[in-house]
């Protein structure tokens, strides 16, 4: 049985924000989010540098449900050079839920990433953002894997 698509959206309406220094990411997406109207968004691209950057990994052999207890936390200061950042921003209920992934490049070439908690902006952070139109998607608890996930089916 193949992968099934749960739903066709539109994101022609495609924001082009800088964030500036010191700004923390998941605050400032949020707040241009509430400023534009926009009630779900995915990030299409960023680029840009961090200075800090707390993130989230999921402890070896770690079964499901995912759980507070089965992660880890890095907290990790730079600057750092941003190579991805990727996610959704939906609602669950009355609240926008961040799913944000970030991979950053260190000075000697290593890469860290996660799971996004929080990161603060080091000298620019150029980012696409684009609202999620013509879509019921949202967000609620997922007993099986754990935490928030999107609601399936979609619309439901």
């Amino acid at each position: 049985m193949g992968l099934k698509c749960f739903d066709s959206i539109d994101l022609s309406n495609v924001l082009i924000v800088r964030l500036k220094p010191q700004d923390e990411i998941r605050e400032k997406i949020e707040e241009v989010m509430n400023l534009n109207g926009l009630k779900k968004a995915v990030i299409l691209s960023a680029i840009g540098s961090v200075f800090e950057a707390t993130f989230f990994g999921v402890k070896k052999n770690s079964g499901l449900p995912f759980s507070k207890d089965k992660i880890t936390v890095v907290k990790e200061t730079g600057p750092f050079e941003v190579l991805t950042l990727e996610g959704n921003i939906l609602p669950a209920g009355d609240k926008l839920i961040s799913h944000i992934h970030i991979t950053l490049g260190t000075h000697d070439g290593s890469i860290i990433g996660g799971h996004l908690d929080r990161a603060i902006v080091y000298t620019t952070l150029e980012l696409f953002l684009a609202e999620i139109r013509k879509s019921k998607v949202e967000k609620e608890p997922d007993k099986i894997a754990g935490g928030i996930q999107i609601k399936l089916p979609i619309g439901s």
